[in-house]
């Protein structure tokens, strides 16, 4: 398996970062996001949109790990919730 480097520039700047050009925060209206940042190879990803908070935060806690920071957005883009650590 071949692990890219840690490089916060955006994909199309040649780095690892799809947040804001592949995909946004912002989740579909009534539901909340859950954003994947795996701090090892930088890859960013969306673990899924959910229909409430609790089933956001449940999927974040899941998923959530040693060097795997998992956040929860509101369909404002509105940091609520984290979990995980770098």
């Amino acid at each position: 398996m071949l692990f890219m480097p840690y490089d916060p520039r955006p994909t199309s700047k040649g780095g690892n970062r799809g947040l804001n050009e592949i995909f946004s925060r912002k989740s579909p209206e009534g539901k909340f996001r859950v954003i994947g940042v795996d701090s090892f190879d930088g890859t960013d990803w969306v673990a899924g949109d959910f229909p409430t908070l609790e089933e956001a935060i449940e999927v974040a806690d899941e998923k959530g790990g040693k060097m795997t920071k998992m956040y929860v957005y509101n369909d404002k883009g509105k940091s609520l919730y984290n979990a995980g650590t770098f």
